[in-house]
């Protein structure tokens, strides 16, 4: 039971599958997960966490959606009768007939919709067949059936055709048939079956069996040719699904933005779920998780069914807000994809070392003075702070000196740099100068007034 707890914790974190089209049996399953099946059947979990796993039992790829795999066993079904649910219609030779779509190939299911891509397959499961009637033979004058002492059927006709329509456009006929589409679609399917019977009648003929004297006096019966009919059957089936046209532009990319002391930051740029990897790190995307829907009970259908997911994942990588920073860059690929398409690709790096100082006209500065600053390179754009007002700039800018405020401060990305300026205040500056003045003529004087007077001083 540890086990099945364990399969019940496992769908309560991922929440990979919500309940299923058909209650599920393990007859669906493989032979090596069928005692597995047996076990979650019997165990203590809810219908909808059973249904979960089983669902999942045969689907290894739970990020990615596989649809060869889906085609695969969706081609390799073999289904004579109809599945559960599914109508059967008689005629009057034509017995057990049924026709359904099964499902799209490929096709997600999401949020209730079947999303398909402009090419895709419409699988669909048919079947009839023909009752003959008996011929009848009398057993004697003057039995009959109605009113024939003999009739012979021969089957003339027995064809059947299975046509596929996209928005009542005609795609092709059979049991699985491509189809090209660019917009939310309803797929029909007309199955009409045709079988005709040529009848031949036969009559009891009344004949003379004995003359006398020119006279016709015993007569007899034979059972004789009277006429021929043809007696047609037609039945005619129509399933329809309506599904969603899958427009997605898929991105996935990455943007180097700049090589320090070893570390590349890298922008990464993608639409849907996306993997980056190099030699021994990795960053991860996923947008959704992947599990099987089964449909047409008993003969379990595969559709991929996609849920809600939205999780990163890394490894050995330092995440920065939406940048990463990676110390060996070797081996990198990109693998992107969404529902129907996919980017595999090796990475593109540029080589960005960063290098950018802060230049002033001057060092020393009086209050509301104007400071020129360049930075370098001048086609940096940059965050250049001072006096607590930040802004961003690209080559050079006026700022207005401000007193005590002595740091002019530059960030690009993670890196930094600063310039020390000296700002005075220039009221302060005109005390200091006038005491300078004051005192100095002071002293000019008391010179003067040494020399002429002498020792009077």
């Amino acid at each position: 039971m540890d086990r099945i707890r364990l399969w019940g914790a496992l769908v309560l974190l991922v929440l990979v599958q919500a309940p299923l089209i058909f209650s599920l049996d393990c007859n669906a399953i493989s032979q090596a997960n069928y005692l597995t099946c047996m076990e979650i059947l019997n165990s203590n979990l809810t219908q909808i966490e059973k249904e979960a796993i089983i669902s999942n039992l045969e689907y290894g790829k739970k990020f990615y959606p596989d649809h060869q795999f889906v085609y695969d066993v969706n081609s390799n079904l073999k289904i004579d009768s109809a599945p559960i649910g599914i109508q059967n219609y008689n005629g009057i030779f034509v017995r057990n007939a049924w026709m359904s779509i099964f499902t799209m190939m490929p096709s997600v299911l999401y949020n209730n919709t079947l999303f398909v891509s402009n090419k895709t397959k419409v699988l669909t499961g048919f079947n009839y067949s023909v009752q003959t009637p008996s011929n009848y033979y009398s057993s004697g004058y003057p039995s009959t059936s109605q009113g024939d002492c003999k009739r012979i059927y021969t089957l003339v006709r027995n064809d059947a055709e299975n046509k596929i329509y996209a928005n009542n456009n005609y795609q092709g006929s059979g049991k699985l048939v491509d189809l090209s589409i660019n917009q939310d679609s309803q797929i029909k399917a007309n199955y009409l079956i045709n079988v005709a019977y040529s009848i031949d009648h036969y009559y009891w003929q009344r004949y003379c069996s004995r003359y006398k004297n020119g006279r016709c006096v015993s007569y007899s019966y034979r059972c004789s040719y009277n006429y021929n009919e043809v007696k047609s059957d037609s039945i005619s089936i129509t399933d329809s699904l309506n599904v969603g046209f899958y427009n997605n532009s898929l991105i996935g990319n990455i943007k180097t933005i700049n090589t320090y002391s070893g570390t590349t930051k890298f922008e990464p740029n993608y639409s849907n779920s996306f993997e980056l990897s190099f030699q021994d790190s990795q960053f991860k995307f996923n947008q959704f998780t992947y599990a099987i829907n089964y449909s047409k009970d008993p003969y379990f259908v595969y559709t991929l069914k996609a849920e809600d997911y939205n999780q990163e994942k890394i490894t050995n990588i330092l995440k920065d807000g939406k940048y990463i920073l990676v110390k060996n860059t070797n081996n990198c690929t990109i693998n992107a994809f969404d529902f129907f398409n996919s980017i595999e690709t090796t990475c593109f790096i540029e080589s960005k070392n960063v290098s950018f100082y802060i230049k002033t006209n001057k060092l020393g500065y009086l209050q509301n003075e104007t400071i020129n600053v360049s930075v370098y390179p001048q086609n940096l754009l940059v965050n250049l702070t001072y006096a607590n007002k930040t802004q961003e700039i690209e080559g050079n800018i006026s700022l207005r000196a401000e007193f005590l405020q002595n740091k002019i401060t530059v960030k690009y990305e993670n890196y930094e740099t600063q310039r020390i300026i000296n700002v005075s205040d220039q009221n302060r500056f005109a005390i200091i100068w006038n005491f300078s003045i004051f005192g100095i003529l002071n002293y000019l004087l008391y010179a003067i007034l040494k020399k002429y007077l002498g020792g009077l001083i």
